[in-house]
């Protein structure tokens, strides 16, 4: 009877295993602004992905032709978001920069070190040691901050110094006490033609009010470049504890508000590259894994620098969960993907990305 109940318990489990497969595959097609909780579809795809081909051989060794049918389509249909997920490079290309190819960093830098408003001094040499040692020719950092009185921290003019860049635009999406800045900065040693900050929203950190857009001037072509910071839930340590119990209405308000609102902007986002008449170039914290709604919004018909070079799962969040990539560098196809890489910083919550790109020439 025992072992009765147990098959029965694992038939169920199975068959809910396939289902939430299945959701987690496909509703993130769906936009969430119209129903915020399917945002959270994608979340657990990579899991429930690994767990439906565990139980494959489960289902061979029990020859239960029905149920192993069933698993095997549901993998099957889970490819394409497999593909989006894990890169699958057995060598990846690291950045090794050749003629005529310029390098390209991301680095959401939760403003600089800065917590309540003292400067970590770990984190901030950690910051500064993967700068000097990536050397990216272009440089775009999100939740950047900076003052302008030297004992505070006047981080724009020292990454503008040690890293030679001659030019740089910096969005100043929020400012406290006249010399406290935040925003999404890009640094370049290529000039900048034009450059604006394009409104996406109001928030309360240091960025994700605007999408900074840039033109820079590279030899005889022109290329823009997006950086982004998309809505973060924002979580406190109060919103963690209550994770660990019932999520309470202002926790859930946070999730919705997040959730719906990112999915504007990714639309914003995808109309805003879409209208671009030079090759283009989105990088940034999307503050979303590949299997969204967000993702699969603003890579529509993009490259994925680290699919294109890299191997496993890509991790770009230092907490949470090891699946989580949400940092993405974005190229059209006009651009050529001679590497890319990411640099596990300690101590920090994000990490950079860097890519080696060129223009095609035709």
């Amino acid at each position: 009877m025992l072992i009765i109940i147990l098959k029965r318990c694992l038939q169920w489990l199975h068959l809910l295993l396939i289902t939430a497969l299945l959701l987690s595959t496909w509703l993130p097609y769906l936009n969430p602004g119209r129903c915020w909780i399917i945002g959270f579809a994608g979340l657990f795809f990579p899991f429930l992905f690994l767990a439906c081909i565990l139980f494959i051989p489960l289902c061979w060794w029990h020859k239960n032709k029905k149920y192993l049918l069933a698993n095997v389509i549901t993998v099957l249909c889970g490819i394409p978001a497999a593909l989006d997920t894990w890169g699958l490079h057995v060598f990846p290309q690291a950045v090794k920069p050749g003629s005529g190819q310029f390098t390209l960093m991301t680095y959401n830098s939760s403003s600089m070190g800065l917590r309540a408003y003292q400067s970590d001094t770990a984190r901030i040499r950690a910051i500064y040691d993967v700068l000097e040692k990536a050397s990216p020719d272009i440089l775009c950092i999100q939740e950047f901050y900076t003052n302008d009185e030297r004992e505070k921290g006047q981080h724009l003019e020292n990454i503008r110094l040690s890293g030679r860049y001659s030019h740089h635009f910096f969005t100043q999406d929020k400012i406290h006490w006249n010399t406290w800045r935040y925003g999404i900065v890009l640094f370049s040693r290529y000039p900048i033609i034009a450059a604006t900050a394009i409104p996406c929203g109001e928030s309360k950190a240091g960025s994700g009010s605007t999408f900074l857009q840039a033109d820079v001037a590279i030899a005889s072509d022109t290329i823009r470049v997006f950086s982004v910071q998309l809505t973060s839930y924002m979580f406190n340590s109060e919103d963690y504890q209550q994770m660990k119990a019932l999520p309470g209405k202002g926790l859930l308000y946070k999730i919705r508000h997040a959730v719906e609102k990112r999915a504007a902007q990714a639309v914003q986002l995808a109309g805003l590259m879409a209208a671009s008449p030079y090759p283009t170039i989105v990088c940034g914290d999307f503050n979303d894994t590949p299997a969204s709604f967000t993702y699969k919004t603003v890579s529509r018909h993009l490259q994925d620098v680290f699919l294109a070079t890299g191997s496993g799962w890509g991790r770009t969040l230092s907490y949470l969960s090891p699946s989580l990539r949400i940092d993405y560098i974005l190229p059209q196809p006009s651009f050529e993907i001679h590497g890319g890489q990411v640099f596990p910083v300690t101590p920090s919550e994000h990490f950079p990305v860097m890519a080696c790109l060129s223009l095609k020439k035709h």
